[in-house]
């Protein structure tokens, strides 16, 4: 067990027999068409930048945020990938370009910072930022190191600012929801273990030279392997935990030495247990797949196609299907939490204990070839 894990403060964990009426209420206002209307159609809530446009991921953020009452102001993004801007700034054109990252720093209008810069420069952009006084939404696998994730720890106990990570897999995605909405009314009981398969496919060439290297991406697992991670701690309410096994290899990309296309992590928390296997074939993927095991049953999902299967001790079976237009509640959730000074999107600890089990299994991973 690491002593970082040891230290995490405990987090009220709501029993899942137990459903919460008024939360699920919440969550449903969203997932109907008039829920999304008005989340879009209200007026700005507060005003947000983006420092760092080197990641696709960099679009759904920002969606969330403004799903959640945000305000595009500004945006610094001097290293930009070329594609990722001209995308970027055609589908946000009201956005004004800073002159600089400072002008972005200094705009006291402006409380929250949302950054996919490179991932080796995440953590110390996230450190300025909260530096300046502002708030943190970074894109997942910002940690390279267990040494620049002990920094932005300490960074952050200092400023008490929130540094948000987007573990999107779950937190973006609407089938969450409904997977939520089952484990809260008790659908297979206490949940013991979690199985996650997230293969990611290299549909997106070429890719930035950063991404195929160490010390720009990190590897496989501090990377992707940071969902999985997340997945593992929110499903078993685990506070604490650590990584029992880890490899990685490279079975399809040897044209790319440093790099690893295959990596498989083991968890225990206080929770449960985990198993996690990430890819990077090449092609497309072939969908993300989710499993829970509980004391009453368990669950399978098809996380892209929004379809959940449950099967009972007793031999019965349903199928539910998500709704995969509804508006996640995690942008409104942030805002909340920058307004109100709250942990009700991701709680501080939680964060920072996935990405720590990500880097944790980075570094214990052997490599070869699975």
């Amino acid at each position: 067990m690491s002593e970082t894990g040891k230290q995490q403060k405990s987090t009220p964990v709501i029993p899942r027999r137990h459903f919460c009426q008024k939360t699920f209420a919440g969550l449903i206002a969203f997932a109907i068409p008039g829920g999304r209307a008005s989340a879009q159609a209200e007026k700005a809530r507060l005003k947000f930048a983006v420092i760092g446009i080197n990641h696709e991921h960099i679009f759904r953020m920002v969606k969330a945020v403004k799903d959640g009452g945000g305000e595009l102001a500004l945006v610094w993004a001097d290293n930009a990938e070329p594609e990722l801007a001209a995308k970027f700034f055609s589908e946000n054109p009201q956005a004004r370009r800073a002159r600089s990252e400072a002008e972005v720093l200094e705009a006291p209008e402006i409380p929250l910072a949302v950054t996919a810069a490179p991932p080796a420069q995440r953590a110390q952009t996230g450190i300025r930022i909260m530096r300046a006084g502002k708030d943190v939404l970074a894109d997942k696998g910002g940690f390279l190191t267990l040494e620049s994730l002990a920094e932005v720890r300490r960074v952050q106990a200092e400023t008490r600012r929130i540094y948000s990570i987007s573990y999107n897999e779950r937190l973006l995605m609407p089938v969450s929801l409904k997977l939520d909405e089952l484990l809260r009314a008790g659908a297979i009981g206490r949940v013991t273990h979690m199985s996650g398969i997230g293969p990611h496919g290299l549909t997106h060439n070429p890719r930035e030279p950063w991404f195929w290297t160490r010390a720009g991406h990190g590897g496989i697992l501090a990377d992707v392997g940071t969902h999985q991670a997340d997945q593992f701690l929110h499903y078993t309410a685990s506070t604490r935990a650590e990584v029992i096994n880890a490899h990685t290899g490279n079975v399809e990309n040897t044209d790319h030495p440093e790099f690893e296309d295959i990596g498989e992590a083991w968890f225990q928390g206080d929770g449960g247990t985990g198993h996690a296997q990430v890819s990077f074939y090449r092609g497309k993927s072939d969908g993300f797949r989710l499993f829970l095991s509980g004391t009453d049953g368990s669950l399978h999902t098809d996380k892209q196609r929004g379809r959940i299967w449950l099967t009972l001790r007793n031999g019965k079976r349903e199928e539910f299907q998500a709704d995969l237009r509804a508006v996640c509640p995690f942008g409104r959730q942030l805002a909340d939490d920058v307004l109100n000074r709250t942990e009700t999107a991701i709680p501080q600890a939680h964060a920072f204990l996935a990405s720590e089990l990500a880097v944790r299994a980075q570094l214990a991973a052997l490599r070869g070839k699975p």
